[in-house]
C-alpha cells in the first residue's frame, strides 16, 4: 500500500484529503508544517508528498527546497496544493524548486485523484526529478521566493483586515439587533404588566367613580362636601388616565384624538400639578397668546405634564421652580440642521424645566428607556419618562432633553399644529341619564363591581338579577329567559367566560340582548376572539351616566 504524506496547517484540509486518499486504498500520514514533515519523512519516507505553501515554522517553498537537497528524499514526487499562491509566478517558482505538479484549491475529487495516480504511475516523473543545479542563481531564487512570500503575506494581511472590519460591522449590527430585541422584550413586559394591572385597577376605579357619581347625582350636599367629592372624583379620573396612558404606551389601547387647545390643557391641570409638586416648590406657568390647536388625546397630554412634574419634583429635594411654557415654533431646515431633530412645519412647543440637580450626558441618553431609573430602589419604576416618550411619538411629535449636573433639566416637546382650528372644547352639561323598568342580568366575578352596577340600575328603575360567573348566568337566564331583557356581562370570568355564556344564552333565546363589559385592554379581548357577533363592549371603569345611556340605547333597539 503506497503511503502519501499530507502537509497542511489546516485540520479540515488534512481531513478532506485523508478521506479521499484512504477511500482510494492509500496509507495517509500528515504533518502541520515543513519541519514536522521532514522529521517524519526521514524516518519513514513516503511515496508522495502533497503540501500546502503558506504554513507556520516552515512553509511549503522552504520544505520543497530542503526536500530536493536531501539525498534520501529528493527522488520522491512533490505536489503543491494551495489556495493562497495562485499566480503564474508562484507556479514557476514552485516548479523551479523541484515540484512535479502545482494544483490550486479546490480541485474536484476525481480530478485530484487522477493527477495523484498519474504522478505515481509515471516513472518518467521520478526519473526526471533532480535537485536544483549548483549553478542556480541562489540570490535570484531567494529574491523571487521572498517576493512571492511577501505578496501572499501582504494579501493575507489585507484579507484579515477586511475580515476584521466585516467582523466589527457584524458585531455592531448584532449588538444593535440585540438592543432592539431587549427593547422589544421590555415593551412586551410592559404590555403584559399594564394589561394585568389595567383589569384590577379598572375594577377598583369602577367602584370609586361609580359610587362617587351616584352621590353627586342623588345626594344633597353642601358646597364643602361637594368640593371634597369633586376632589375624589378628580383623582379617580387622573388614575383612569394613568391606566389609559400606560396601555397606550404599550400599544394595548388606541389614542382617542380630538382637536384641543394646548394652552387649555396646561391650565386645566394647574391645580393638580400644584398638589403633585407640593408647597415647597414654585410652579410657574406661561402660555402662548396664540391658540395652539393640536390633534391629541387630552388625558395623555395631561399624563405627560404629570409625569414630567413628578420627575422635576424628585430632582428638587431642597426646593426650586418648575416652569411650564407653551409657544409656537416654525421648524425649517436650518432648525433641523442645528438641533438634529424635527420635521418641517409649524408646531406647538411645550417646555417643562426645573432648577434641580440635573443629569450628565450619559444619563440623558438613557432616560427614555423602559425601566431605566436613577432613583433609589422602591422610589421609581423607570416607566414615567418612557410613557412620556411613547405618548409624544404616537402624537407624531418630538421630544428633546437638555441637562447638565447642577444646572437643572429642560424637556422640549413639539406637537404638530392643526391646519384649521375648530371650536374650543366645551364640556357637555351633566344630564341625569334615562332609566327604565326592564329586567337586567348583571354578571361579573368582582362582587364590588357587581353590587355597584346592580345598585345603580335599581335606582334607575330597573329590576336586577346578579350572577358571579358565566355558568350561573346561563342557569339564571334559562330560568327567567322570558323576563330578562338585557344581559350585562363581564368578558373574562371563571366557570365559563362571557363569550361561552353568551353562546349558550343565545341558544336559549337567539334574540337575547347582550352588552359586554371589561377591564382588560381591547386588543387582548380581540386577539382571543372573546366577543360575540352583534354584541357591544363597554370598557371599565364604568361611569354611571355612560352605563345608563348605553343600557338604555341597547334596550331601545
Amino acid at each position: 500500500m503506497k503511503q502519501i504524506l499530507i502537509v497542511d496547517d489546516v485540520p479540515d484540509n488534512i481531513y478532506f484529503l485523508e478521506v479521499l486518499l484512504r477511500g482510494n486504498a492509500f496509507k495517509v500520514v500528515s504533518a502541520l508544517n515543513g519541519v514536522e514533515a521532514l522529521a517524519y519523512a526521514r524516518e519513514n519516507p513516503p511515496d508522495l508528498v502533497i503540501s500546502d505553501i503558506l504554513m507556520p515554522v516552515m512553509d511549503g517553498y522552504a520544505l520543497c527546497r530542503e526536500w530536493r537537497m536531501d539525498e534520501q528524499l529528493k527522488m520522491i514526487p512533490f505536489i503543491f496544493y494551495t489556495a493562497t499562491f495562485t499566480e503564474k509566478k508562484d507556479e514557476e517558482l514552485a516548479l523551479s524548486l523541484g515540484a512535479v505538479r502545482f494544483l490550486v484549491k479546490p480541485q474536484e475529487p476525481d480530478a485530484l485523484m487522477a493527477c495523484i495516480l498519474d504522478v505515481l504511475a509515471d516513472t518518467s516523473v521520478r526519473d526526471n526529478i533532480s535537485p536544483p543545479e549548483a549553478t542556480t542563481d541562489e540570490t535570484g531564487l531567494l529574491k523571487e521566493y521572498n517576493e512571492a512570500l511577501f505578496r501572499k503575506l501582504e494579501k493575507k494581511m489585507l484579507d484579515l483586515e477586511r475580515a476584521n472590519s466585516e467582523l466589527e460591522l457584524g458585531i455592531a449590527e448584532q449588538k444593535r439587533l440585540e438592543e432592539q430585541l431587549r427593547q422589544a422584550q421590555k415593551m412586551e413586559a410592559v404590555g403584559r404588566f399594564s394589561a394585568g394591572i389595567a383589569h384590577d385597577f379598572n375594577n377598583i376605579l369602577t367602584v370609586i367613580i361609580g359610587y362617587g357619581d351616584m352621590m353627586r347625582m342623588k345626594c344633597a350636599m353642601d358646597g364643602k362636601q361637594r368640593d371634597m367629592l369633586d376632589h375624589v372624583l378628580e383623582a379617580a379620573d387622573r388614575a383612569k388616565s394613568m391606566t389609559s396612558s400606560l396601555l397606550t404606551f404599550s400599544r394595548k389601547q388606541p389614542l382617542k384624538l380630538q382637536q384641543l387647545n394646548l394652552n387649555d390643557a396646561v391650565l386645566g391641570v394647574e391645580t393638580f400639578l400644584r398638589r403633585v409638586i407640593g408647597d415647597d416648590l414654585t410652579l410657574a406657568i406661561s402660555t402662548s397668546s396664540q391658540h395652539l390647536h393640536i390633534m391629541a388625546d387630552r388625558g395623555h397630554i395631561e399624563q405627560v405634564l404629570m409625569n414630567l412634574s413628578v420627575n422635576a419634583r424628585d430632582a428638587m429635594p431642597e426646593g426650586g421652580t418648575l416652569s411650564v411654557e407653551t409657544a409656537v415654533i416654525n421648524i425649517d431646515n436650518e432648525y433641523i440642521s442645528m438641533h438634529g431633530y424635527g420635521t418641517l412645519g409649524r408646531y406647538a412647543l411645550l417646555t417643562v424645566s426645573d432648577t434641580g440637580i440635573g443629569m450628565d450626558a450619559s444619563t440623558c441618553q438613557q432616560i427614555f428607556e423602559p425601566f431605566f431609573t436613577t432613583k433609589e430602589s422602591g422610589k421609581g419604576t423607570g416607566l414615567g419618562l418612557s410613557i412620556v416618550f411613547g405618548i409624544v411619538q404616537q402624537h407624531n411629535g418630538h421630544i428633546h432633553v437638555y441637562s447638565e449636573p447642577g444646572q437643572g433639566t429642560t424637556f422640549r416637546i413639539l406637537l404638530p399644529l392643526t391646519e384649521k382650528a375648530e371650536a374650543d372644547f366645551v364640556p357637555a352639561l351633566q344630564v341625569v341619564p334615562p332609566g327604565g323598568n326592564e329586567t337586567v342580568l348583571v354578571v361579573d366575578n368582582e362582587e364590588s363591581v357587581r353590587e355597584y352596577i346592580a345598585l345603580f340600575l335599581t335606582t334607575m328603575g330597573y329590576t336586577v338579577y346578579q350572577a358571579a360567573n358565566g355558568e350561573e348566568a346561563v342557569n339564571l337566564f334559562r330560568q327567567r329567559s322570558g323576563e330578562i331583557a338585557l344581559v350585562l356581562m363581564d368578558v373574562i370570568m371563571p366557570h365559563k367566560n362571557g363569550r361561552e355564556a353568551a353562546i349558550e344564552i343565545r341558544a336559549i333565546d337567539d334574540s337575547a340582548k347582550i352588552l359586554f363589559i371589561s377591564g382588560y385592554p381591547y386588543d387582548i379581548i380581540s386577539e382571543r376572539h372573546l366577543m360575540l357577533e352583534n354584541t357591544e363592549l363597554l370598557m371599565k371603569p364604568l361611569a354611571p351616566s355612560e352605563l345608563a345611556l348605553k343600557v338604555r340605547q341597547i334596550l331601545d333597539r
